[in-house]
């Protein structure tokens, strides 16, 4: 290239062209001297080589400045006339190369800018998953990831559960740039408020109850199975409702509620192995049996040998197998008996201390058919055993036999009452009695006479007292008798 621009220097650059173009027109003359063929040869290679060389020296001619482009525009104009002399090869693909390098180079441009992008926007964006009937949870944790706020909204909804994605604000499967504010509506599960009028559960199957229940978020009504002898398993029992005032119809969801269903009758395996409960404290007996459910009965008997309390016999064997509420009996010991003895074998006196253990009170009444000192009665019948748990007191009644009066004149009206309570009637008669008032000489409210005396009188006599008024008295003692006697028959 160095070469080539020195030609264009302003002194040499017309000599430099002069002598250049002798050679090439000797040359020229020469050509045809020889050969035809070869002179044609050589005019097309001049062309060929002209036609390359000339788009070369257009693009040159306008890149260098200007006093070069000029020595560069005779330069071309003595390649032009070099350009008919020499033989030039000329290739046709050259402008359609260049294009398709163009296209290449702008190709390349764009698929490179195209990758950028492409990096960029898969650096910031993210797919938006589907979180529907998912929990907020894993909401939370993909957008903490990715960078992305969350709007959360809440409501009451029968479907799913409890903090399930309801709605979100951009569809799944959608290209969402970090960074973006996603509206999420959380379910607070079924309102409790709302009202639930129950169904005629006594239509229903157990598993159509759970169904309905299932459907209905009805949380606060719980199934229970119940084992019933009488109905069929599944079958409805009862609905008890906490709050008594609520009615089926107008059931909320926050009321609470049992809903029975019967488990039909309970059948019990028999592995419960009995224990040798002899000699051994009923207390034990019982907290088995409570734990193991089985209907314990209690028999009672005394003995002699066991202890109050403790275990004379059981009525399974011990080792044997049972089930639950399996019925079961064992003895238990009352300890060692009194044996209540025929009173009618001994008198009032020896009666209350004749058993030890054993309390006796003796009452001696009148009769009108039982001798004097035989037994009338005894509260507990002869050969009966009392243990600690009776009531070890007997009462036994003697006969005092019939009533016998003995004469109370002379003595005072007011010591009446006292004389038949004390000598009858406290010993079982009820014997009654009456006054009247006579003049007599005897002191004033002194007995004179009586209706009956010293003799024996039946239990409901009744007797009349005859009392002096005193209006005779001071008369002489030696006609105290004869005064009396008219007296009373006055």
């Amino acid at each position: 290239m160095s070469d080539f621009l020195s030609n264009f220097d302003k002194k040499n650059y017309k000599e430099t062209v002069e002598k250049k173009k002798k050679p090439s027109s000797e040359t020229a003359e020469k050509a045809p001297d020889n050969n035809p063929s070869i002179a044609a040869k050589a005019q097309s290679t001049h062309c060929r080589e002209a036609a390359n060389k000339q788009p070369a020296a257009e693009a040159l001619e306008t890149e260098l400045p200007d006093d070069i482009g000029e020595a560069a525009a005779n330069q071309h104009a003595s390649n032009e006339t070099d350009s008919r002399e020499e033989v030039i090869e000329i290739d046709p693909d050259y402008q359609k190369k260049k294009r398709k390098k163009q296209l290449l180079i702008t190709a390349g441009i764009a698929f490179g800018l195209i990758v950028v992008y492409a990096v960029y926007f898969a650096a910031t964006r993210v797919d938006m998953p589907d979180f529907v009937k998912k929990q907020a949870s894993e909401a939370r944790q993909w957008a903490a990831a990715n960078s992305m706020t969350l709007d959360i909204k809440q409501a009451y909804s029968v479907k799913g559960e409890v903090n399930d994605v309801l709605k979100q604000s951009v569809p799944a499967g959608k290209k969402v740039k970090k960074g973006t504010t996603i509206t999420f509506t959380i379910s607070n599960g079924a309102d409790p408020d709302e009202q639930l009028p129950l169904p005629d559960f006594s239509k229903m199957t157990q598993s159509q109850a759970e169904d309905w229940i299932a459907k209905h978020k009805a949380e606060n009504l719980t199934l229970i199975g119940e084992y019933n002898d009488q109905i069929e398993k599944g079958k409805f029992i009862r609905l008890d409702i906490a709050n008594k005032e609520v009615s089926a119809e107008k059931y909320r969801r926050q009321d609470n509620a049992n809903l029975y269903y019967s488990k039909g009758k309970e059948v019990f395996e028999k592995n419960i192995s009995v224990p040798d409960f002899v000699e051994k404290a009923k207390t034990e007996v019982e907290t088995w049996a409570k734990k193991n459910e089985i209907e314990m009965t209690y028999e009672e008997q005394d003995s002699d040998k066991v202890e109050a309390g403790m275990i004379l016999a059981q009525g399974i064997k011990k080792d044997e197998k049972i089930a639950k509420r399996d019925k079961m009996t064992v003895t238990v010991s009352l300890g060692k008996a009194v044996i209540v003895p025929n009173f009618a074998e001994m008198n009032s006196a020896d009666a209350a201390t004749a058993v030890e253990g054993l309390t006796v009170h003796v009452k001696n009444v009148f009769s009108d058919s039982v001798a004097y000192g035989q037994l009338i009665s005894q509260s507990v019948e002869a050969g009966k055993k009392l243990t600690d748990k009776d009531n070890k007191l007997v009462k036994v009644v003697y006969s005092e036999g019939q009533p016998y009066i003995r004469s109370y004149i002379g003595q005072l009206e007011g010591d009446i009452p006292k004389l038949i309570y004390d000598n009858f009637n406290s010993k079982g008669a009820n014997v009654t009695f009456s006054v009247y008032y006579v003049d007599s000489s005897q002191e004033r409210g002194a007995i004179v006479n009586m209706s009956v005396y010293n003799q024996y009188i039946y239990l409901d006599t009744h007797i009349t007292f005859a009392i002096s008024n005193g209006s005779h008295a001071g008369l002489p003692s030696g006609n105290t008798s004869s005064s009396q006697e008219t007296d009373f028959q006055q």
